[in-house]
């Protein structure tokens, strides 16, 4: 799966956007929801929501909890050992399966993604 961040201008205001390579059959990434879903903050700002993740996953990988729950408006995580169900939070049937490894690999790269400096054209692709 490849995850393509950029930044986009809309009403005067720079914000981090992201696509995925995977879909569902609506073409919506549940993972990309998940990332984007902010809160109604500015990007910078869920910075401590994105750590309480990434925290989260390594407490759940280092077997110190065997599941733990992360979530925000819209979207949330079901994080095991194994995988993670990235589902919404309005509809329990529309979710996205990853293994928690993929998982952790592009919250860190959406972290560090959201935390430089905003250029409008800038995309980097990561693949998970």
């Amino acid at each position: 799966m490849k995850l393509h961040f950029s930044w986009e201008e809309s009403a005067g205001t720079i914000s981090p956007s992201v696509s995925s390579s995977v879909v569902n059959k609506d073409g919506v990434s549940p993972l990309a929801c998940l990332l984007t879903d902010d809160g109604g903050q500015v990007f910078l700002d869920t910075v401590p929501w994105l750590d309480e993740g990434v925290e989260r996953i390594r407490s759940v990988k280092d077997s110190k909890i065997n599941f733990s729950d992360w979530s925000r408006d819209a979207w949330g995580a079901e994080l095991t050992k194994d995988q993670v169900k990235i589902y919404s939070l309005y509809d329990e049937d529309y979710f996205e399966l990853l293994n928690v490894d993929s998982f952790e690999r592009a919250l860190l790269a959406w972290l560090n993604f959201i935390q430089l400096k905003p250029e409008v054209g800038v995309i980097q692709e990561v693949e998970i």
